[in-house]
């Protein structure tokens, strides 16, 4: 017969899972309105281009984005570095009263340079994801990873869907792209309040158990250190340096950025390629998040319920699908309105789980609990650079040469995973 738990110990164990759920909460929430006002800035584009007060093309438009995800590089590291040396909680609500900061900015200026200079600062502090993957890690057993990464992937993607969808429906009823803008920061200032209130740096801090990395050996022996636990951050470097699984997740992470970067796109793609008026092309752009959060409610579920083959068998097929949605794109240059939203939608449903979830959790595994932020950091970053050369391939390119580059990616996307996902280091 089981030895019955403690009614002290269940009491413990009750409380910590509820104090999870509420730092999940927060660590949502504050994702989530960080999501929200960078794709404000974003899915009004089309509506810029359209305001005589500025000059906004589509060639200043691919200027900004690479000149935003640059900034976003640099986020990324400041980020995993200031998470190491001042807490996740601090640099989160720092970050995200200045993400709403500059977006009260990028709405009150009328320059091009003044545009771009706001959008850099405000996508350098949307770059925390470096402090929430070490704050979920400090709250979140292993066995959870995949549940509470799929859940905060579908934060991401439903700030991009309510975004999008809030915006072209605002736009169509007449409000001016610079009011728009200027209402999710107004959010994000209610939300970080809000996060004071359900968010801590880590068990301990209320007395209870920290979370467990690696589950009990058969013989109940305490669990073997991480590898990463004791070394140095330069001693870290080297030791990823020499990890082939870790330039695997490399390629992986750039060519999965590249095509995920699309759907940023998707709002211009709409209005030049369809002739949609901007609401019009925000609203069908919102398709591709919506898929997202359909694959990531369904990839949430499934991940830690599959084993090694099956992870792979699934994040394959993922990917065919992306790719034959990304050649559908380059093949077909007059695609009906009603084909094009379900390319749309399926292209954000199959690239969406692969890109967050095996990858991140490789970062969360890997970098053990003294260098998740600086693995995360590093490797966000790869992928980020990535999204500036897509970014600025899109402001110099014809769609169908833009699309040429992404099939690429979408293929050297699902050969690294595949490899990653059939290797011993498996996430």
């Amino acid at each position: 017969m089981a030895a019955s738990t403690s009614p002290k110990a269940q009491i413990i164990s009750l409380s910590k899972r509820r104090w999870q759920w509420l730092a999940f909460l927060g660590l949502f929430l504050g994702y989530w309105g960080s999501v929200f006002c960078r794709t404000a800035t974003e899915a009004v584009m089309p509506a810029m281009m359209l305001d005589k007060t500025i000059q906004f093309d589509k060639r200043t438009a691919g200027t900004m984005l690479a000149c935003g995800n640059g900034a976003f590089i640099l986020g990324k590291i400041l980020c995993g570095v200031a998470s190491e040396s001042f807490g996740g909680t601090r640099v989160l609500t720092v970050s995200l009263l200045l993400v709403a900061f500059f977006a009260i900015a990028y709405a009150r200026v009328y320059t091009a340079s003044m545009l771009i200079g706001s959008y850099m600062l405000l996508k350098l502090f949307t770059a925390i994801w470096p402090a929430v993957t070490k704050l979920l890690s400090a709250w979140f057993d292993k066995e959870d990873y995949g549940k509470v990464l799929g859940g905060m992937s579908i934060g991401f993607q439903a700030g991009s869907v309510i975004a999008t969808v809030l915006i072209g429906s605002m736009l169509s009823r007449g409000l001016h792209w610079r009011t728009v803008v200027t209402i999710p920061a107004v959010a994000m200032v209610m939300i970080v309040c809000l996060k004071q209130f359900l968010l801590y740096e880590s068990p301990s801090k209320l007395g209870l158990a920290p979370a467990t990395r690696e589950a009990e050996s058969p013989s109940k022996q305490k669990p073997q250190d991480h590898p990463m636990d004791k070394l140095s951050v330069r001693q870290a470097l080297v030791y990823m340096m020499e990890t082939p699984a870790f330039w695997v997740v490399a390629v992986a992470s750039m060519a999965l950025s590249g095509v995920f970067e699309l759907q940023i796109f998707m709002p211009l793609y709409f209005k030049e390629t369809l002739h949609l008026t901007p609401g019009q092309a925000a609203q069908a752009a919102a398709l591709a998040p919506a898929g997202a959060i359909v694959s990531l409610v369904i990839g949430g579920f499934l991940y830690d319920r599959l084993r090694r083959q099956e992870k792979c068998i699934m994040m394959s097929t993922f990917l065919v699908i992306t790719v034959v949605c990304i050649g559908t794109l380059w093949r077909y240059n007059d695609l009906d309105i009603k084909l094009a939203v379900v390319v749309a939608f399926f292209l954000g449903f199959s690239v969406t789980t692969p890109f967050f979830l095996p990858i991140t959790i490789f970062y969360m595994s890997f970098g053990g609990k003294r260098h998740t932020p600086t693995v995360t950091g590093i490797l966000d970053c790869l992928g980020s650079l990535a999204a500036v050369i897509m970014d600025n391939l899109m402001g110099s390119f014809a769609w169908k040469d833009l699309f040429a580059v992404q099939f690429g990616c979408a293929i050297a996307g699902l050969v690294s995973l595949a490899l990653l996902l059939s290797s011993r280091y498996s996430t």
